[in-house]
């Protein structure tokens, strides 16, 4: 006797779970049996039929079982393809010129050939780089235009693509952040396919002539287009979320952070070749490290920070030996590792690195992180963001400082930064931090505290340091970048401290007068740049500074103390860091080692100096020479830059660096609102709802204590003596007294979605007693109260997590309201191929064989009670009476049935068949 519980086990009469669950569950015919195995294939049974009746009556309950999702959010996913009105006119939504690599077509015309870097991402032949207008238009379609002849090259069509297919690349690909890809990542989409899935043909491509193309690679002038361009890209992509159906979703943001410390190799392998390692998924590379020797161990101190779609779960690390100073498609393989984000935590691990035929040839230290946040759509946080603007910044700060501990300040100021950013308030942001730095040491009588104020790390000095290198990126690669740069191309020594000089000491003073004079004119180089460049420093900066030297100068008239806060932030937080190490900042593609190190280094220090308009003394006397030639030279000059980067003094410095902040950005038009919410922000693509829901975490005075399942684990976790342990786990699931809201029925999206929580604004009305909406928006606009915004945090958080709870569990047939309707959808979209596997398919696709459509009737099945020759024909008088006038309408009745919570044993005797009902998944009949 088998029976099939109310949670979807199939198991023995002697309570022994041959399945574990069926959801998803992988099915095949063979002649009297079915194959039945789980969605992960971790358990496999057979199952044999003694006759027609009971065949149907079982293949109709597994039909139904494997149309229900696993456990695991990642399973409920949820495509959502753009969709656009064909009787509407595309509209041109962005217009840019470009550099594209990609296929050449015949009938293109003379195309204009450009130079570009090798492409290691699918490279293909017949492929180029070459110039193009790029034309967006409303309806999806990006064409690629013939800037010499105006005529077009081809068309792609993004509503082909996944929102994850169009990637911002990686600064180490083509060491430069200009460049987008824009294709599609066939391994991707194959861990988005269930094994109960069907597996339709791979996109053969996204062009809409005769070119035959998978990818392309967008190369833009300015950081600016790249923002522009990754966001209006991905609008018109297939979006990705999570739920039980499109009214309730979570959108799912997946963060990896990979630090690749060192590779420590074999003795054997330590030949002094240049080594680097790449970190590959869906079969391309998408980070590099830096070109290092390998005397002894490659050290790398690389971070790389990628988002990650939904399915990905491993990548592998290749370690590469350099056949040049710079990478090359040629390069050989010496050995790799595969990562898995499950089997490590964030402490620093260290795994074998094995060549191509198995032989170890080292070790690579690292450190992975996966960060994984499930955000509520952007409609649900219309009061929070409402909130945020009308409350009290000095007591919502007041209260995050006290719930934020010490060792997460870094990543606290730049979830506060991203919010009030994204938010257009940065300046009150900065201006409420400030206040609160310099309230804590009124009073004082120490005149050092003042000397160090804003010199250690807090909220303002963390938020302020990152505000400046975010929107100083482009003047530093400008400005500083090309100066570095230079002094790597020229590799002399600059060494002026006879305690690091190798050589005799009688050469030593000759030596170091050489070397002060090439160190002087270095400095003198970097200071005319960042002297006469002051104009050019982005506005927001000189802004933020402004207000910063007009807030400290309320508090005290010692100018000293008023430049030394300034200084702090453009030159020990904003400029030395930068000279010191450019790598950090992708202003060089490798790290700087012997001589160009030690220079950058001796700069940085004599800036630093300089800028506190202090001198060298004892403690560094080899650099006390500058005290006169530089510090005491340029003073004055200090203090003007000063003054004009905090708008003491008017900048007529002339503009000598081109920067797109001078450009006009463009608006991005015709693509609906609700899309773009969805999307980072332009400048600097910030998730502006990911952010939010991360500060109502934070802010939530009861969060609530939710354990996810995020790809199944509990349920891929049991035992085989028929205790499930997702069971010991249930009240896991339980959030205090809040009952989960209401969800939509599965399939039935015709339900209006109703919230009447706290924040909605039926909620409102009944607090005011009132239905004029007009109050209600005066309500909302008032100043809200920390308490109000706390309690808004609870509920965000609670409704999330009970989502998440929700969807963390198998899927039950509770979820479906309108049972015949539902079969009928399970008829239509099961397939069955020629090797009797059933599988889930979209309904109507051509070329497959729907058990809708009656494709059973060709089986030819054989059972124990009946003659071997009997098929599913209705051609038999047998097949009549099981089937009435077609197998499907039966199957349908039969999924549709009630009283189904036993599946008894498969009698051999017509009676004891008669005499059982065949099992429920509803206590009643539909």
């Amino acid at each position: 006797m088998l029976t099939i519980d109310d949670t979807g086990s199939l198991v023995s009469n002697d309570t022994t779970k041959l399945v574990t669950s069926l959801h998803s569950c992988q099915l095949q015919i063979l002649e009297d049996a079915f194959v039945v195995k789980t969605y992960n294939g971790l358990m496999t049974t057979l199952i044999r039929c003694p006759d027609t009746t009971t065949f149907v009556q079982l293949l109709a309950a597994l039909l139904f079982w494997q149309s229900l999702k696993p456990r695991g959010v990642i399973n409920k996913r949820l495509t959502i393809p753009y969709s656009f009105d064909k009787s509407l006119k595309p509209e041109n939504v962005l217009v840019a010129s470009c550099k594209c690599f990609g296929p050449l077509s015949k009938h293109s015309g003379k195309i204009d050939v450009k130079p570009g870097p090798q492409v290691p991402i699918f490279p293909g032949s017949h492929e180029q780089w070459f110039s193009a207008m790029a034309v967006l238009k409303s309806n999806g379609e990006l064409e690629l235009i013939n800037e010499n002849d105006g005529k077009t090259l081809y068309v792609l069509d993004l509503t082909l693509l996944l929102r994850d297919e169009v990637r911002e690349l990686h600064n180490s690909i083509f060491e430069s952040s200009n460049y987008l890809y824009v294709g599609i990542l066939d391994d991707l989409r194959k861990r988005m396919v269930g094994p109960c899935e069907y597996q339709s043909e791979q996109v053969k491509t996204i062009f809409k002539d005769s070119v035959r193309g998978r990818r392309i690679i967008m190369e833009f002038p300015f950081k600016i287009d790249v923002e522009d361009w990754l966001v209006a890209l991905k609008s018109f992509t297939t979006r990705q979320a999570v739920g039980l159906s499109q009214q309730h979703t979570l959108r799912v943001s997946r963060k990896l952070e990979f630090n690749i410390l060192e590779v420590d190799l074999e003795k054997e392998w330590r030949t002094g070749a240049k080594l680097y390692c790449e970190v590959q998924m869906w079969g391309a590379p998408w980070f590099r490290t830096a070109i290092v020797d390998s005397d002894t161990c490659a050290f790398y101190r690389e971070v790389l920070e990628l988002d990650l779609p939904m399915p990905t779960r491993k990548f592998r690390v290749v370690m590469k030996e350099a056949s040049a100073n710079h990478y090359q498609q040629s390069d050989v393989v010496l050995g790799s590792s595969l990562v898995g984000f499950e089997k490590y935590d964030e402490n620093l691990q260290r795994v074998p690195l094995s060549a191509p035929d198995g032989s170890l040839i080292g070790q690579m230290c690292f450190s992975v992180k996966v960060s994984t946040d499930y955000v509520l759509p952007p409609d649900n946080f219309n009061h929070f963001e409402q909130m945020i603007l009308n409350c009290d910044l000095k007591e919502l700060l007041l209260y995050i400082r006290s719930k934020s501990l010490q060792e997460n300040l870094q990543s606290t100021s730049v979830l506060l930064l991203d919010i009030f950013q994204s938010l257009q308030k940065e300046g009150e942001f900065f201006s409420t931090l400030i206040d609160q730095e310099i309230s804590k040491i009124m009073g004082s009588t120490d005149k050092n505290i003042y000397n160090t104020l804003f010199r250690g790390n807090s909220l303002l000095t963390k938020s302020v340091e990152m505000f400046n290198l975010r929107v100083g990126q482009e003047y530093l690669e400008k400005v500083v970048g090309k100066f570095i740069i230079s002094i790597l191309a020229m590799n002399e020594c600059t060494e002026i401290d006879p305690m690091r000089l190798k050589c005799p000491d009688d050469e030593k003073a000759a030596i170091i007068d050489k070397n002060f004079k090439v160190l002087l004119g270095y400095t003198e180089q970097i200071w005319s740049l960042i002297y006469t460049t002051s104009n050019d420093l982005p506005a927001t900066i000189k802004q933020q500074m402004t207000l910063l030297r007009k807030k400290i100068e309320m508090y005290t008239s010692d100018i000293d103390i008023t430049l030394n806060c300034i200084t702090g932030f453009i030159f020990l937080r904003f400029f030395c860091p930068v000279i010191l190490n450019p790598k950090l900042f992708f202003l060089t593609s490798n790290h700087q080692t012997g001589d160009p190190k030690r220079t950058l280094t001796l700069i940085s220090k004599i800036l630093l100096t300089f800028s506190n308009r202090t001198k060298f003394g004892a403690k560094e006397p080899y650099l006390a020479k500058f005290n006169e030639t530089f510090i005491d030279k340029h003073k004055a000059e200090l203090l003007e830059y000063l003054d004009k980067t905090t708008g003491k003094k008017m900048d007529f410095t002339e503009r000598r660096v081109k920067l797109s902040s001078s450009l006009e950005r463009p608006d991005i038009m015709f693509i609906p609102k609700d899309i773009l919410k969805e999307l980072p922000t332009v400048p600097f693509l910030i998730d502006k709802y990911l952010r939010i829901a991360q500060l109502s975490d934070l802010l939530a005075k009861h969060p609530p204590r939710v354990e996810i399942d995020e790809f199944g684990y509990f349920e891929n976790n049991t035992s085989g003596n028929g205790v499930d342990k997702v069971s010991n786990r249930k009240s896991l699931y339980k959030i205090g007294s809040l009952e989960f809201e209401k969800l939509m029925p599965k399939h039935d999206e015709c339900v209006p979605n109703e919230d009447f929580e706290f924040g909605s604004e039926e909620f409102i009305k009944t607090l005011l007693k009132t239905s004029d909406s007009d109050q209600v928006f005066n309500y909302m606009n008032a100043g809200s109260s920390l308490k109000d915004l706390v309690r808004e945090s609870d509920r965000l958080s609670n409704k999330r997590a009970r989502l998440c709870s929700k969807l963390s569990d198998s899927e039950s047939p509770n979820d479906i309201k309108d049972m015949a309707k539902y079969a009928e959808y399970v008829l239509s979209t099961a397939i069955i191929n020629s090797s009797g596997k059933i599988k889930r398919a979209s309904p109507g696709m051509t070329g497959l064989k729907y058990l809708r459509q009656d494709a059973a009737l060709n089986l030819k099945l054989s059972f124990k009670n009946q003659d071997a020759s009997e098929s599913l024909s209705n051609d038999t008088k047998t097949s009549r009476d099981t089937f009435n006038s077609s197998p499907k309408k039966k199957i349908s009745r039969l999924i549709k049935s009630a009283s189904i919570n036993t599946l008894s044993s498969f009698s051999t005797t017509e009676e004891k068949r008669k005499s059982r009902t065949f099992g429920s998944w509803f206590k009643k009949r539909l």
